[in-house]
């Protein structure tokens, strides 16, 4: 399948797009960028260099991707923006490039679908088939683990980790590291219960659930055992499961971090 660019579009002569690319009316391709087979630009679509797009993505219109970051001490550097394969990026959304201080690449996975309005930051790194709805802003040097989802308007504070398989309900504000499979809601985000809903859809079964509903409740809901206790007495339990020790780790780290975020420890501009 040939590569299809309309009249209106202007694409850079340095810029790379392979067969099956169709690039719409008004679309700007910038120097640096490649493009994936496969890959659709409807109308209007930005995106700025050095970005590399995999295959079979659908980037939706007004999308800005791979602008420079918004951050004052960004000087010009050879940053990049990386997007997997079979990702939907939807109307109005922004994601922007590297920056010398934070590995000079932002990086968004594969299967993921970025909905209207999103905005995610620089040096930022979305692991596959997360499902960020709309108009959520997410904070430069975060991390969103595989199959996290979050709900519409959530802004998530730099630095912060968004666990596998978590969810963060809508309207959230996230200023600390949100755990591996659970369930997070309010203003701050605090742990409601374990992402049952995630896991039955990832076919888990029966008693790996209720070893995780039993570990949150022994971590979140004793309030006269502290979490470091918790997690210590978990780990000596004769059950604990892959899923709770990887729970238990996560929760010990982000303790460990700065407010509560563990990334933030990590940070090479203090």
């Amino acid at each position: 399948m040939r590569t299809t660019i309309h009249p209106t579009a202007i694409v850079h002569h340095r810029a790379e797009l392979d067969d099956g690319v169709e690039v719409g009316p008004y679309c700007v391709i910038g120097e640096g960028c490649r493009i994936g087979a496969d890959t659709v630009l409807h109308n209007h679509v930005t995106v700025q260099g050095p970005t590399t797009i995999g295959r079979e993505n659908v980037v939706f219109p007004y999308s800005v991707v791979g602008a420079e970051p918004q951050d004052l001490k960004f000087e010009g550097h050879h940053t990049e923006l990386v997007i997997g394969d079979r990702t939907k990026i939807r109307e109005h959304a922004t994601i922007h490039r590297g920056t010398e201080l934070g590995g000079a690449k932002t990086v968004i996975g594969s299967d993921c679908l970025i909905m209207v309005g999103v905005h995610i930051a620089h040096d930022c790194v979305v692991e596959d088939r997360v499902v960020i709805a709309n108009n959520c802003m997410i904070g430069g040097h975060c991390l969103i683990e595989e199959g996290a989802a979050l709900g519409g308007g959530v802004g998530i504070h730099h630095f912060t980790t968004i666990g596998t398989l978590s969810f963060v309900g809508g309207l959230a504000r996230v200023s600390k590291d949100v755990p591996p499979y659970v369930v997070v809601e309010g203003s701050p985000a605090e742990p409601r219960k374990i992402n049952t809903t995630a896991l039955m859809r990832e076919r888990w079964p029966t008693d790996e659930l209720e070893r995780l509903r039993s570990a949150f409740k022994r971590i979140f809901r004793t309030s006269d055992v502290p979490a470091q206790v918790a997690v210590e007495q978990l780990r000596e339990g004769e059950s604990a499961s892959a899923a709770v020790l990887k729970l238990c780790d996560f929760v010990e780290r982000a303790q460990l971090g700065t407010h509560g975020r563990y990334l933030e420890s990590t940070r090479q501009d203090r």
